[in-house]
This record gives structure tokens, C-alpha cells and sequence, in this order.
């Protein structure tokens, strides 16, 4: 894996797929997540879990970040040129990179250079650099890009050992909820959906964004809207793409909403989500 990662990174083989996110009151694509993926020479394209162990690697995990976030500037420098909307792009971060102090310069750094603003990012991170050593650290970097119009993301929330604390320490300023949880949601399991339900209304009275993660089925997206969750990715709404794709993917998307959407929002319509104030 470390070596098919520096080979990967050598031959310029890593690049970003997109990921939609999509408002669930108004079914506005809101913004992408970039997900990483690399082209290998005989299985063709790649998922990240098939290099995991450089995620685990200080100097590989950085480089990595850093390929990904000059190539999602490059698509976003494309996308705004042929004057395509496409929201926030959110770009994930290792604990590798806050290991090194200099993490929310480097990112500032790249914005400045290619003369795009930082609002155009939402970092994604996930509990397990709340609790390393490196604590002060993250915060440092993390209220750094907030200053700078940066959005904060904490990923895969429920599935770590970050405590309710932390939302209140770190600037946070949205909730992904686990697809561990989601999947579960379209089973009678009431557990699940009282999990779900609390994380939301936990969130909201914190002024959090929530966004739930694998979202594949209009089941899932009916219980998500009555219970008044933001936003929402997953097959359901689209695969991850290449960033070809994604203008016209977005224009189909404007001019020809899915079915399941009319009709999920004429059921919310009938029964409006409840919302926390």
C-alpha cells in the first residue's frame, strides 16, 4: 500500500471524485464532498481504503492531502470558468496533517495562491483528532481557517470517542452522521432512529449543521426530512463523479428532479419535518 501511494503520488495517479450534497427542504445541491481516488495501471480506478495504510503514514498522508486539495483547486478554477454553482467543496483531514503545525497555513497558502477564497472549503475531520495529543494543535489550525471563512466539519459523528464536550471546545460547524446509522434507519429498530433523532436535535439546538451519510433508499430520506435533518449525500442522490461530469451532472439535476424528490416533498408538505429551535 506505501508503495503503490508514492508511486501513485509520483505519477500524478490521485484525483478527486464528487460526491453531492443536497439540501432536504429545498433539494438544492448545496455543495460536493471530494473523495479520493487513484488510477492504478492494471485494476484501473481505486478506492482509498485500497492505500489505507498511508493514511497512517505522517509524510504520505500529508502529500496526499495536499494532491487532493491542489487538484479539487484546479477543477473548482475550471468549474468557475464555465460559471458552474457548485457550492462548498468539502475535503477531508487527517490526523497525519495536524501532526504538522503548519496545516491550516498550507491550505491558506494554496487558496492565496490560485486567488480563490477560502469560503469555498469545508474541512472535514474526524473525532479521533479531538482526543490525540495533538489537541492543541487541531484547535489552533482549526480556529486559524474558521477566521478565514473555512467551514468545519466533524465526520462520521457517533462512531468515535469524542464526547459532547468537544462541539463545545472545537469550532464545529456541521454534523455528519454515520451511514453506520442511516442503513439502519429503513429497519423497525427504534434504537437507530432515537440515536439519528437526538444527534439532530442535539445539533440544532447548538446551531449545527447536520448531514447524513449513505443515504440509499426514499425510506431513509422520508425519516431523515421528518426529522428535520439539513442535508444529506449517498447513492440515492448520486455516485461519486469525476469532475468532467459534474457540470452536466448539475444541469440535469436543476432541469429534471428526481421523481422521489417531488414526491418526498409533497409528503413533507402534508407533514412538515419537526425542528428543534
Amino acid at each position: 500500500m506505501l508503495r503503490e501511494a508514492r508511486e501513485a503520488l509520483r505519477d500524478d495517479r490521485v484525483i478527486p471524485f464528487y460526491q453531492a450534497k443536497v439540501d432536504l427542504r429545498s433539494g438544492d445541491v448545496i455543495g460536493f464532498e471530494a473523495l479520493l481516488r487513484w488510477h492504478h495501471h492494471r485494476r484501473g480506478l481505486q478506492p482509498p481504503d485500497s492505500i489505507q495504510a498511508a493514511f497512517d503514514d505522517s509524510l504520505l498522508a500529508s502529500e496526499l492531502t495536499d494532491r487532493m486539495i491542489d487538484r479539487v483547486l484546479a477543477d473548482v478554477g475550471e468549474f468557475n470558468e464555465k460559471g458552474v454553482a457548485f457550492g462548498r467543496i468539502a475535503i477531508n483531514g487527517s490526523l497525519a496533517d495536524f501532526r504538522r503545525d503548519d496545516f491550516a497555513d498550507r491550505i491558506l497558502g494554496k487558496f492565496q495562491r490560485v486567488g480563490l477564497p477560502p469560503t469555498l472549503l469545508e474541512l472535514e475531520v474526524t473525532e479521533s483528532v479531538f482526543v490525540d495529543h495533538l489537541a492543541l494543535n487541531v484547535e489552533r489550525a482549526l480556529r486559524t481557517l474558521v477566521a478565514e471563512g473555512v467551514s468545519i466539519a466533524l465526520d462520521d459523528f457517533g462512531t468515535g470517542y469524542a464526547s459532547l464536550t468537544h462541539l463545545q471546545q472545537f469550532p464545529v460547524h456541521v454534523l455528519k452522521i454515520d451511514r453506520s446509522f442511516i442503513s439502519r434507519l429503513d429497519s423497525t429498530d427504534s434504537a437507530d432512529f432515537a440515536i439519528v433523532h437526538g444527534v439532530i436535535d442535539i445539533a440544532h439546538r447548538m446551531n449545527i449543521v447536520t448531514v447524513a451519510e449513505g443515504v440509499e433508499s426514499e425510506n431513509q430520506l422520508v425519516r431523515l426530512r421528518s426529522l428535520g435533518c439539513d442535508i444529506a449525500q449517498g447513492y440515492l442522490f448520486s455516485r461519486a463523479i469525476s469532475a468532467e461530469r459534474v457540470p452536466a451532472w448539475l444541469r440535469k439535476w436543476a432541469q429534471d428532479p428526481p421523481l422521489w424528490l417531488e414526491a418526498a416533498t409533497d409528503r413533507a408538505t402534508a407533514d412538515p419535518p419537526t425542528r428543534s429551535a
